[in-house]
């Protein structure tokens, strides 16, 4: 329970951090959320919870094959926006866009055998 928490508080912390750096700089937080830090902390959460290198490497490669469908909310958000919707109106809209995105890419990657 303590590890849990302690995942919880540095997941956090890092959010806050970021939501920071974002105020001062859009471009460096940008390049700090671009890398896949998230990605990185969770793969080692999964292999120090489990100690399961096949686990680990199965959640990379899925965020690897589902990133391409995530970046439709990056282009749905402003696309919407610019048609003149409210804010949260077009940031919802984004992420249902990027869900059936991501469903939609995890049955044709099934269709083509690979399982995520």
């Amino acid at each position: 329970m303590l590890a849990t928490i302690g995942k919880a508080l540095a997941t956090a912390v890092f959010i806050v951090i970021l939501a920071e750096v974002a105020k001062r700089s859009t471009w460096l937080a940008a390049a700090m959320v671009a890398l896949p830090l998230a990605t990185m902390l969770t793969v080692g959460f999964i292999y120090w919870d489990t100690k399961d290198a096949v686990l680990a490497n199965r959640f990379a490669m899925s965020t690897f094959l589902l990133v391409f469908p995530g970046l439709c909310f990056f282009l749905v958000l402003p696309l919407v926006q610019r048609f003149g919707a409210h804010f949260w109106l077009a940031f919802g809209i984004a992420a249902l866009t990027t869900f059936a995105a991501a469903a939609a890419a995890t049955m044709i990657y099934r269709k083509l055998g690979v399982e995520l």
